[in-house]
């Protein structure tokens, strides 16, 4: 098991999908697709979302992979009878919740387990999403549990312990997060609009990888939920290299409700080039989806965007800058 706190890169906007209301019993999930679920640990920026609450998040990823939620046990369940020739992602687990930071201010933070089977084993993968840099204590995180079939019964994965540690752990986050990835503030002195660039690498030698922008107009605003509804603004990823590998594009296109959009069949299939853009937006709340020189009506857009906002870690620092005007510099 390999558990680690890290900033992810690329968390781009999802649709809304399924909704799951929380029950006394569990509620199984199958089939390819995105699933959520309520979160009594609280939600980034819950005025972006109608049903606020549910922000927590579960993926499968193909028609093999099955999952069961009970939000009474604090319990998620995962099922999977297929042999696979090459470690292969089958499923992910996003947790939404807060913590303290160095400063004692309550942010938002999520925890992000990615499970993985080679062969008939399963292994998983975690990370933590932060708006800042630095320790957190105080976390509050719903406290599931993770597990999956073994020759004695069930086996966990991930417990709500090991989940939480990801969060607070100090020692984990400077040997593995924070030296491997930087945010750069690109707004400097002018705390407008949200402009952050994400590089790969430690101190001087990173390497600029992706620029997230997040437009509005008026600038500033900061009603993210009325911005978005009613608003003009625009929310853009531009790749500031091409070797973002192409799998890493195609499963964020998936999570994000985007794999089926006809105008991102070329990024479906080759990925980014150096310079391409991606952007999402609305005029007056007519949303549109762009991607190059293309660009089409998108009805969901507004959506797309708060599911961002909540969902990824780049979302939670580019809404920090717009509720807040802060400078979370790296």
């Amino acid at each position: 098991m390999t558990l680690h706190r890290s900033y992810t890169t690329l968390h781009w906007v999802a649709l809304s999908a399924l909704a799951l209301t929380g029950s006394a019993r569990a509620t199984d999930l199958e089939g390819r697709g995105v699933h959520y679920f309520a979160s009594t640990s609280g939600c980034p920026f819950p005025e972006v979302n109608m049903r606020a609450e549910m922000c927590n998040r579960i993926g499968l990823d193909d028609q093999d992979t099955t999952a069961a939620i009970d939000t009474n046990s604090h319990q998620i369940h995962f099922n999977n009878a297929r042999s696979y020739d090459k470690k292969t992602i089958v499923g992910d687990v996003l947790l939404q919740g807060s913590a303290l930071d160095e400063a004692g201010r309550r942010v938002p933070v999520s925890v992000h387990l990615i499970l993985s089977k080679s062969g008939n084993g399963w292994s998983v993968s975690g990370h933590a999403h932060t708006p800042v840099k630095g320790a957190f204590s105080a976390v509050r995180i719903d406290p599931y549990l993770v597990d999956v079939p073994a020759a004695s019964g069930r086996r966990v994965l991930v417990s709500f312990e090991q989940a939480t540690k990801l969060v607070s752990d100090p020692a984990l986050a400077a040997r593995l997060s924070s030296h491997l990835v930087q945010v750069r503030d690109n707004r400097g002195a002018n705390t407008g609009n949200p402009d952050i660039t994400i590089a790969l690498g430690a101190g001087k030698v990173a390497k600029p990888v992706m620029r997230a922008r997040l437009h509005s107009d008026p600038p500033g605003t900061g009603n993210a939920g009325g911005l978005l509804a009613h608003g003009t603004w625009s929310f853009e990823l531009e790749a500031l290299t091409g070797k973002i590998p192409d799998h890493v594009v195609r499963r964020e296109l998936f999570l994000y409700g985007l794999s089926d959009q006809p105008l991102l069949k070329p990024l479906m299939k080759r990925g980014f080039a150096a310079r391409d853009k991606l952007t999402i937006g609305a005029v007056h709340g007519q949303g549109y989806l762009r991607y190059g020189e293309q660009q089409q009506a998108f009805a969901g857009a507004g959506n797309a965007a708060a599911a961002f906002l909540q969902q990824s870690f780049i979302g939670l620092v580019l809404g920090n800058q717009l509720a807040a005007g802060d400078a979370l510099a790296r």
